[in-house]
């Protein structure tokens, strides 16, 4: 994705007694409003805080940013071999805050994922959340580069997890979701009724405000746009929308090869090489569920370039260019991988 990022305004929430409320205001709601000047990846260099929906299975999670011109550090890590060694991250939902997070997702459930940096939400907290028994945290804010590996098998295929749902009735089920948003968007409750989602709270649905980045989602609205095979990817807030949606029953890549993850829409095949895609148009490819093992998800954030770069690797193929970082994922990532990273074109 190229060209991402505009100058603009969106509602931030703020504490009823201070304000200003000078976007959204009633009796239990006050939206500021937030104006962004610039367009290198806005709003999306701000803080961020990743969601998962299951069902879905992960064994690794890693998070880098720049640490000087030369290299990128890992900050946050956490790995299903030793769970109780994660660092610089914190889980919250489906019960981590007292579990902990083992990997296993179940159906229709999610979990956030953010830096271990408590955010102190309460009276006079800016952006505004409420106070809360569990503490909430930070995202990750600047350049960001994330890396899952995780499988996303059938909900009827493999027991993953404890299900969130009683059966196929909910438009989530069977739909597993990679998500990220602003952080004071995943505080103030991402399902509340005062967000900085949408400008007007009463028309969440314009999804015009901070919105989100649905980076590797399956649809599932038990209608004509369901496809459980593939993702959709987009961006939408005040910028508009970038990406496309859900490809719907008419995307039907039953009879590909296993280790076929990238479809040309066009023609329904293996795509010939990685797709682009700005906010005139594309990508015209999407990407394949992993169902039947476990892929890396990269999600590469660059602020510089105004750039978001996605990709799907399987552990055994991993491309020579970024081989300083897979199967790895060292402590330090030079920038010479980064910027091969960023130039990857897969699968060619």
């Amino acid at each position: 994705f190229q060209s991402i990022g505009a100058a603009g305004w969106y509602p931030s929430r703020r504490d009823p007694e201070l304000g200003p409320c000078d976007a959204f205001a009633n009796d239990s709601c006050c939206l500021a409003r937030q104006d962004v000047s610039g367009d290198a990846l806005t709003p999306w260099d701000e803080d961020l805080i990743m969601t998962l929906r299951g069902p879905l299975q992960a064994k690794q999670l890693a998070v880098y940013q720049p640490s000087d011109e030369q290299s990128w550090a890992l900050v946050s890590a956490w790995d299903s071999r030793t769970p109780a060694s994660a660092e610089g991250i914190a889980f919250r939902g489906n019960g981590t805050e007292s579990a902990g997070f083992d990997g296993a997702i179940g159906t229709e459930c999610l979990v956030d994922v953010s830096t271990d940096g408590v955010f102190p939400c309460g009276p006079g907290s800016s952006p505004y959340c409420p106070e809360s028994p569990d503490p909430r945290h930070h995202g990750w804010s600047g350049s960001k580069l994330f890396v899952l590996l995780a499988r996303m098998p059938h909900t009827d295929e493999v027991a993953v997890g404890t299900p969130c749902s009683d059966g196929p009735g909910g438009n989530w089920y069977d739909a597993p979701w990679v998500g990220l948003s602003l952080g004071e968007l995943v505080r103030a409750g991402a399902f509340s009724s005062c967000h900085c989602y949408a400008k007007n709270p009463d028309e969440w649905w314009l999804g015009d405000g901070c919105g989100q980045f649905n980076v590797f989602e399956v649809v599932n609205d038990n209608n004509e746009y369901a496809n459980l095979e593939l993702f959709s990817t987009n961006f939408f807030g005040y910028a508009g929308y970038v990406g496309e949606g859900p490809c719907g029953a008419s995307c039907d890549v039953s009879t590909l090869a296993g280790d076929v993850d990238l479809i040309d829409k066009s023609t329904l095949e293996e795509a010939a090489m990685g797709a682009t895609a700005n906010p005139e148009g594309g990508p015209g490819a999407a990407f394949r569920r992993p169902t039947q093992g476990y892929r890396y998800f990269l999600i590469h954030l660059d602020v510089a370039s105004r750039s978001v770069q996605l990709a799907i690797v399987h552990p055994e193929a991993v491309p020579g260019e970024i081989a300083g970082l897979l199967p790895g994922l060292p402590a330090e990532v030079s920038q010479g991988t980064i910027d091969a990273l960023l130039g990857l074109r897969l699968p060619e």
